[in-house]
């Protein structure tokens, strides 16, 4: 055969190849990203721009060298005004509000030390000629319950006894809040101290690591809803001293008949003993 016949055929059969060629290639591509559809990969993500992924932060309860203890979360210096929700259940905007109590936004008296009971009133923003009703703290408390079942459910229990399933695995022995020491009047007993540890921790020995025992939860429960989680702390340990009397009548006749006992006696204020 000839060049010129060769030339050509080249050019007759140039088209055909071209248009064969860019099928396939159509159908590789297709067939690759209908293949990537639903894949998952343990590979980290191709980051295209990676100053929009990794910056240079500090983020909640990280540690950093910069402070002597350790932590990057730092407690608030003096002179700060906390600020938290409205409280009214009629402002519909539940806008922000100053509180300018050092009582209600850290828990501290004038000269630092911990308020022995929480400024209630001024938590739930009554004014002085008020009165606080009883479905007010009941519906304070049952926000403390919510909160707690929560945030502090999983490592101090329940019974707030410290034998959640994460306390009873911690590194170090969590305490029960039912401790005479945690009782009001008593080493730990003041309610201050039970929100500013909600609020900031507990510190760990110098230079240990993680710099907290107990981290600080600043970041996730609000000034109110620690002092609601301190209510329903101090109503749990009313449950281990409480007394039949205290229970109502309705509910002490359901738990003295779950015990096999007859009806408590509204005349004197007594029970029967429980039938053998």
């Amino acid at each position: 055969m000839s060049r010129r016949s060769v030339n050509s055929m080249s050019r007759r059969l140039a088209p055909s190849v071209m248009s064969a060629v860019c099928a396939l290639a159509c159908v590789l591509s297709v067939t690759t990203l209908g293949g990537c559809r639903g894949d998952r990969s343990a590979n980290r993500p191709r980051q295209f721009f990676p100053d929009m992924d990794d910056q240079p932060k500090y983020k909640a309860q990280s540690s950093s060298p910069v402070f002597a203890d350790g932590r990057s979360m730092r407690p608030l210096v003096a002179g700060v005004i906390g600020f938290g929700s409205s409280t009214d259940p009629n402002d519909p905007e539940r806008r922000w509000i100053f509180i300018e109590s050092d009582a209600v936004a850290l828990g501290l008296n004038p000269d630092g030390s911990y308020v022995e009971r929480m400024p209630l009133r001024d938590i739930l923003g009554v004014d002085a000629g008020e009165r606080l009703t009883a479905a007010e703290i009941e519906r304070f408390v049952l926000v403390g319950q919510a909160k707690f079942n929560i945030y502090c459910f999983p490592c101090h229990g329940a019974a707030g006894d410290g034998k959640g399933i994460v306390g009873q695995r911690w590194w170090t022995p969590l305490p029960t809040y039912h401790d005479a020491k945690y009782q009001r009047g008593n080493e730990k007993g003041d309610d201050g101290f039970f929100f500013h540890t909600i609020r900031n921790g507990v510190p760990n020995a110098p230079g240990a690591l993680p710099a907290l025992k107990m981290p600080s939860y600043s970041d996730r429960v609000s000034i109110e809803n620690a002092w609601a989680i301190v209510s329903y702390i101090r109503a749990m340990q009313k449950t281990q001293k409480g007394e039949l009397r205290d229970v109502p009548e309705s509910v002490a006749d359901g738990l003295l008949a779950s015990r096999g006992a007859a009806p408590k006696n509204n005349a004197n204020n007594t029970t029967e003993e429980p039938a053998p």
